[in-house]
């Protein structure tokens, strides 16, 4: 089943990220990428690993896809204690360079106690699609003071290649704004109440 762009990260695949995070490995049963975790909702349709790509200095991520139309997504993801960031701002930036993506996205979430969701957001209006070089991107949240912990990574959506590269994770001002889904208005009626349309 085909994922809509903005569903891709629902409440239960991000919860299901946390879940798996102590346990997820790659196919040999190792963790491939020191301080970073292989999760989704099928990532054993992807191949992930580090490369170097020709011009670009420094170590690249990359996410891709072992068929053109596999049926779930994989993220590289870290989790971290939000005792350093409460009160604050956070953006977390990356370059990103695709090749045939379906939807490469940045993603971020803030928990609460009890893994309730605080904040999240995913690039899910504004995914990275098709071939592009590389661009920086950014994600920014609000931390609440009763934050317990942070989520971020990256995630690849469909069939292509993703390469991800200068991961940040910085404080920012409160001048820096804030990411969030564009709203849609929602009718003053109700419609179609006896299902005859």
């Amino acid at each position: 089943m085909k994922l809509s762009r903005r569903s891709v990260f629902s409440a239960a695949a991000a919860a299901a990220i946390s879940l798996t995070h102590a346990l997820a490995t790659d196919a040999a049963g190792e963790m491939p990428i020191k301080g970073w975790v292989i999760a989704g909702s099928d990532p054993q349709e992807y191949e992930i690993g580090t490369t170097h790509v020709a011009g670009v200095s420094g170590t690249c991520v990359f996410i891709k896809a072992r068929t053109t139309s596999p049926s779930g997504f994989a993220t590289l993801t870290q989790e971290i204690a939000a005792d350093n960031y409460r009160g604050q701002r956070l953006r977390l930036s990356a370059q990103i360079k695709t090749d045939d993506a379906a939807a490469a996205q940045l993603w971020m979430r803030v928990d609460g106690p009890k893994r309730k969701i605080l904040r999240f957001y995913n690039m899910g209006d504004r995914p990275v699609v098709g071939t592009t070089g590389w661009k920086r991107y950014d994600v920014v949240l609000d931390v609440p003071s009763d934050a317990v912990h942070v989520l971020f990574g990256y995630f690849l959506n469909g069939g292509g290649t993703v390469w991800s590269r200068d991961f940040k994770l910085e404080p920012v001002g409160k001048d820096v704004p804030v990411s969030v889904f564009p709203s849609k208005p929602l009718p003053k009626t109700p419609a179609n109440m006896n299902f005859d349309q």
